[in-house]
């Protein structure tokens, strides 16, 4: 009978949530891990006990029976470590932003072509309940028009030492919109702020567009509080999804906006108040899944994921332009 395994490459924050995920899943017959760290190794295996075990890259690479393989390191060692890996012929789930040079997506592109590996990118919020239901809405015109979409994501650490703020949380923002509306994406304009002094962003605030959509995105990691929020503006009704309001994640207002014809100004004067429609709001909460595990069950068991190497580049492309 085929044996279901995992190996698991990088074992700080989210590697360490990885392994507890897949652990918790119950659903592989053996689970592999694998740091530069020794320590790191050491408190996991100690955690888990017999339920994950030690190779080295060498030996995950050259083991017929591992076929999957979940990326959780940084982004500057991901391209060796995906070229060698997809020589052998590995399926692997490479955490996001998973490359940041442009010029590696067209190698790794021509690598996967040659080799038969499948290539995912870890953006989680694709395989949010809520996101996919905004999807759904939208797609369903329930919200008339699309005019305003705005993105807030905030937060007080972890702080990247490699990577801007805009890498470390914007590239879910732009996952998001590339999900929800699949048309170009156009960075207009962009204000970016190093306090820390690090010659790297911690705050941005990004403007963009899709076709006749305006978009803003606004993140940052020195933010006292957590903030998730989406806000879309259709011609029809407004929208909230406030992922940190457990009890009420997402609203739909009756909300919308009129403008008369020229021809209805009565003594040239324009009554706003008669034009702004303000009706009751729907609050929607979905069942409770968790977005790790239907991403990971997506990379074992579909043959082409969403967030495949063209995703990501796409993503890579808008940032690249800050």
């Amino acid at each position: 009978m085929k044996k279901n395994i995992i190996a698991i490459i990088g074992l700080g924050y989210w590697g360490t949530i990885v392994t507890k995920t897949i652990v918790s899943m119950n659903i592989f017959d053996k689970i592999f891990i694998y740091d530069v760290e020794k320590k790191k190794i050491n408190l996991l295996k100690k955690k888990f006990k017999n339920k994950v075990h030690y190779l080295s890259l060498n030996q995950i690479k050259k083991n017929e029976n591992i076929k999957n393989i979940f990326l959780a390191t940084p982004p500057k060692n991901n391209f060796n470590l995906l070229k060698s890996f997809i020589r052998y012929n590995k399926n692997i789930l490479v955490e996001k932003p998973g490359l940041t040079n442009l010029n590696h997506y067209k190698e790794i592109k021509k690598l996967t072509k040659k080799n038969n590996s499948k290539l995912t990118f870890g953006y989680i919020y694709i395989y949010n309940n809520y996101i996919r239901y905004l999807k759904k809405i939208i797609n369903k015109k329930i919200l008339g028009k699309i005019r305003y979409v705005n993105l807030q994501r905030q937060n007080f650490g972890p702080i990247r030492n490699k990577v801007s703020a805009a890498y470390d949380l914007a590239t879910h923002d732009l996952s998001i919109l590339f999900f929800l509306f699949k048309k170009k994406l156009v960075l207009q304009n962009s204000i970016n702020h190093d306090i820390l002094g690090k010659k790297n962003y911690d705050i941005s605030f990004l403007n963009l567009r899709s076709s006749n959509i305006k978009i803003d995105i606004n993140v940052s990691w020195l933010n006292p509080e957590k903030i998730r929020k989406i806000i879309i503006i259709g011609s029809k009704k407004m929208l909230l999804f406030d992922e940190m309001n457990s009890k009420q994640p997402l609203k739909i207002y009756d909300n919308y906006v009129n403008f008369p014809k020229i021809d209805k100004f009565t003594k040239n004067i324009f009554n706003q108040s008669k034009y702004i429609f303000k009706g009751k709001s729907k609050t929607i909460k979905l069942s409770d899944q968790k977005p790790l595990i239907l991403e990971i069950k997506e990379f074992i068991q579909s043959k082409k994921n969403i967030t495949n190497l063209e995703f990501s580049e796409k993503i890579i492309k808008t940032i690249k332009k800050i």
